[in-house]
């Protein structure tokens, strides 16, 4: 009886005309949302399963290999890339890696001057074709250091100029490959690295990543 009260004051005559206006309004906002939801999530998902059979485990190794060598690491991209670059700047330093990011055009060409055989440069480049980015790339190579290359242009041409051409899944061919950030595919390997990196020595580097959120409390 109280219910049915509580529902007249709202303007239901009852509890059944409640429930059947509640089920055509959740109908209604999922019909309005459901498509596009689809779309990014189904775009999303192709992008992980590309990136599924695109990954090399050996390669990942090898990177953290010369993550653990590097006396310094240089990260460079222009545009949303330099996004990536940033996000992976922030990400290692607090796992106890000595990282600078570079999204400044004469800036990543500057740089190419003072790097040597101690030196680790990452790259990203979707078309792999980024002037300033592979500049410092090819620079860095022939003066010793090792260079990664992160791209979905896979072609042989890179090899002679990069220690590592990672394989980006690309969005040009996904059905809705506009719907998503173009930082994606750079984000999931960088995850796959810094989960490799940090399994390594899990005890401190985790313990690093624990004290920089103790230093942001302070």
């Amino acid at each position: 009886m109280r219910r049915r009260n509580r529902l007249k004051k709202i303007g239901y005559r009852g509890y059944q005309e409640f429930i059947y206006q509640y089920e055509n309004t959740f109908e209604e906002k999922e019909e309005k949302i459901t498509g596009n939801t689809k779309i990014v999530l189904n775009a999303y998902q192709e992008v992980l399963n590309k990136t599924y059979n695109l990954v090399d485990e050996a390669q990942i190794g090898r990177i953290v290999g010369y993550l653990n060598k590097a006396d310094r690491v240089l990260v460079c991209g222009c545009g949303s890339s330099g996004l990536s670059a940033k996000e992976m700047e922030i990400r290692f330093m607090r796992i106890g890696i000595d990282v600078d990011s570079m999204t400044d055009s004469d800036m990543i060409k500057m740089a190419s001057v003072f790097q040597n055989r101690r030196s680790l440069i990452f790259g990203f480049s979707i078309s792999g074709e980024r002037e300033e980015v592979t500049y410092l790339l090819r620079e860095a190579y022939n003066k010793g250091a090792k260079t990664v290359l992160f791209t979905t242009n896979n072609g042989k041409k890179f090899s002679e100029y990069y220690s590592e051409v990672v394989a980006l899944s690309s969005l040009r061919h996904l059905n809705y490959g506009n719907v998503i950030s173009p930082q994606f595919p750079i984000l999931i390997i960088l995850d796959i690295i810094y989960a490799y990196y940090v399994e390594q020595n899990k005890y401190i580097r985790e313990g690093m990543h624990d004290s920089t959120l103790c230093a942001l409390e302070e």
